[in-house]
């Protein structure tokens, strides 16, 4: 008897886990924003309109956000010059000069915007849990929420399919 309830104390576990990971946000529209990146560039749903976006939030001391971040820049590596960009939204739990300095030690060859106030964060994360990203299709339609590490891979699939269309 403790076997069976176990079992299915599991399942449901694995199940909320697994739609953690990755939510279909059933491609509602992106929250509307606008924001400043680190250069004083103004970056708003406009910047959505015809590029797939990811959207990531992190922080600088995140051990999973540092984890990810050499896979994101390569993921930007990769795709330049298509009409695919990332936006790294930092979260502030570790101040402007350190999201700055780590910005500049890594040479993130994408947009990082401070959201200092969590405006940003708040409408787009459905969980205060980071890393988080949002990856956004060409219409400016959320199509999946990653908590934590995306499989790659699968983003790969994702965006590649995307950009066909």
């Amino acid at each position: 008897m403790i076997k069976k309830w176990f079992g299915v104390v599991l399942a449901l576990i694995v199940v909320g886990l697994v739609s953690l990971i990755v939510l279909d946000d059933s491609h509602a529209t992106a929250p509307t924003f606008s924001a400043k990146n680190l250069q004083g560039q103004t970056w708003d749903n406009q910047r959505l309109q015809n590029k797939v976006t990811l959207i990531n939030f992190w922080f600088p001391s995140c051990p999973g956000c540092v984890t990810e971040m050499p896979k994101l820049i390569k993921m930007a590596q990769d795709y330049q010059g298509k009409d695919f960009q990332i936006l790294a939204v930092a979260v502030p739990y570790d101040p402007l000069p350190t999201v700055h300095e780590y910005a500049k030690q890594h040479a993130l060859p994408f947009d990082v915007i401070f959201d200092e106030q969590k405006n940003i964060t708040s409408s787009f994360a459905k969980k205060d849990l980071y890393p988080t990203s949002v990856l956004v299709n060409k219409r400016g339609e959320v199509l999946k929420t990653f908590v934590g590490e995306p499989n790659f891979n699968e983003l790969y699939q994702t965006v590649d399919l995307e950009l066909a269309k």
